[in-house]
């Protein structure tokens, strides 16, 4: 079975359309036309009949020896292209007009020449020579169709007009027929006169018509097939170029686009098919830089672990099985097994730490926090170190100021990681700043601030990454393993804190974390 493309199906469905509706506009058109000419044909004839009727009947009245019915009738045959019957009060025909058209003739052999100098038996009214007042001779008798068609006359014996359009029993073809009575000055009805009138100058007329009206459809239906090839294919083409687009984009080219030139339907869906491939790109991105991530973390907790292991399995292999026999090489092989215990300890712990918030347990527990008693609080825990480096600390915080919501053991945490970080990469001499203030929105910036060694600026987008060391040298020597930074972004991101780092290797470092408070939700609702 062929599949249709869907253009094609369009072309089909807006043809059939045209054409379904050009089929029923013509057909009731046609039916309209010829309704309305066979109405106007009938009152036309009704009028004229209604003229030769008075005519008929002044002529009954006062005869004209010079005139006869049937002159008055083979007239009035020729003004009105139609056969023109006058029957008397029985029913009977007076006169026939003369035939001057190509109808069909009547049955039973009753010729049209029984008006003027007619064979007809000479009709006392209806032939030339026949005297005025001689009665009719009508034909011996009339055909049981015709008799059938004149029981149909009862309305116009009555007085009244009638008209019908009928398939004649006599001339056996389709015509309009009109009965008028024929009455006299006193009011009484002194006969008919029935007009026939063929229809076949209506038929022709209607002929030309469907003709032209036919030439004009199929014009028509030319004229919309190009016009809708056109239309479609403007349609169906930048759905070709989604399709196009989509194809890359499964294929893995998430740089594929579409390109729009609408603001419609299809314009909005290119729109969407284009924000999709940039979302599955970034998300791609994301993924790769995760995937990564995953394998940097697993060959960092691989390394950390095993060095540790590695310096204790040997050192206790040795002691156990006696290559070392010296008691104070022996303990010095205890303080390294039990010192490389102690990191593998911490760091063991750390990946707990990292997990443990990651599921944002601390959450819970929340309360009103003195971030400035917080910062005191860590100072006094760092200054044995600074001490020890005869690095200058100072602590800097205004009065008065408002509390945040938070967990203040992850508050110290955090703000112990970044001024120990300070501390450990600040050289003798040097100076650590940690300070307080509330900024002009109502929230709390605490900065950690040293003159240490500084961080390379292609190093800065990876420092709250785990295991990541821009100084790899230096500190492999301090022993850290990476992970502070990475706990304190969690304990960042829980708070929903604010972190900007700005630093130059050989200047130092800066690090401002912006806490918001009760004040600050107060302004920004304010300013909404």
């Amino acid at each position: 079975m062929k599949k249709w493309s869907f253009q094609a199906k369009l072309v089909a469905a807006f043809m059939l359309v045209i054409i379904v509706v050009l089929v029923a506009v013509f057909w009731s058109a046609s039916l309209f036309i010829r309704d309305r000419m066979l109405s106007e044909k009938q009152q036309d004839l009704t009028q004229k009949g209604s003229e030769l009727a008075k005519k008929i009947a002044a002529f009954k009245e006062n005869p004209t020896p010079r005139t006869t019915l049937g002159d008055l009738l083979s007239d009035m045959d020729l003004y009105l292209d139609s056969r023109i019957w006058v029957l008397d009060t029985n029913r009977q025909p007076l006169a026939f007009s003369q035939g001057g058209h190509q109808a069909g003739s009547p049955r039973g052999g009753m010729g049209m020449g029984m008006g003027r100098g007619g064979q007809g038996g000479g009709m006392g009214m209806g032939g030339r020579n026949a005297s005025p007042g001689g009665g009719p001779t009508p034909p011996a008798a009339l055909p049981a169709a015709l008799r059938s068609f004149a029981n149909e006359l009862d309305t116009v014996y009555q007085g009244n007009l009638w008209s019908k359009v009928i398939v004649h029993p006599v001339y056996e073809e389709q015509m309009v027929v009109v009965g008028v009575p024929i009455r006299l000055s006193n009011g009484k009805v002194d006969g008919a006169v029935v007009i026939n009138s063929p229809v076949v100058a209506v038929n022709d007329f209607l002929r030309h018509i469907y003709w032209f009206i036919g030439l004009g459809a199929v014009a028509g239906i030319l004229l919309s097939f190009l016009v809708i090839q056109l239309l479609t294919r403007s349609l169906v083409r930048p759905l070709r170029a989604m399709q196009d687009t989509t194809g890359a984009i499964a294929k893995g080219d998430y740089g594929a686009r579409v390109h729009i030139d609408s603001a419609d339907e299809i314009g909005r869906l290119g729109t969407s098919i284009n924000q999709l491939a940039a979302d599955l790109g970034q998300f791609m991105l994301e993924a790769a830089k995760t995937e990564k991530l995953r394998r940097d973390f697993i060959a960092n907790v691989s390394h950390e672990l095993r060095t540790p292991l590695t310096i204790i399995r040997g050192y206790s292999e040795a002691i156990l099985d006696g290559t070392v026999d010296d008691r104070k090489q022996i303990d010095s092989f205890l303080q390294m097994v039990r010192d490389e215990a102690v990191r593998l300890e911490r760091l063991i712990k750390s990946l707990l730490e990292l997990s443990k918030l990651q599921t944002a347990e601390s959450g819970n527990r929340f309360s009103p926090q003195d971030l400035a008693e917080i910062l005191r609080h860590v100072g006094q825990l760092v200054q044995p170190l600074a001490e020890a480096k005869q690095i200058a600390l100072q602590i800097e915080s205004g009065e008065a100021l408002p509390k945040i919501s938070g967990d203040r053991d992850r508050l110290v945490q955090l703000l112990l990681i970044l001024a120990d970080n300070a501390v450990k990469y600040t050289p003798s001499g040097g100076s650590v700043t940690l300070s307080l203030a509330q900024t002009e929105a109502g929230a709390l910036r605490c900065t950690v601030q040293d003159t240490g060694i500084g961080i390379p600026a292609e190093d800065l987008p990876y420092i709250w990454e785990r295991f990541y060391k821009v100084d790899k040298s230096h500190q492999q020597d301090e022993g850290g393993a990476g992970l502070g930074l990475a706990i304190a972004r969690q304990i960042i991101d829980l708070h929903k804190a604010r972190v900007n780092v700005v630093s130059e290797p050989g200047a130092g470092t800066r690090i401002e974390l912006e806490f918001k408070t009760e004040a600050a939700d107060v302004k920004a609702q304010d300013t909404n």
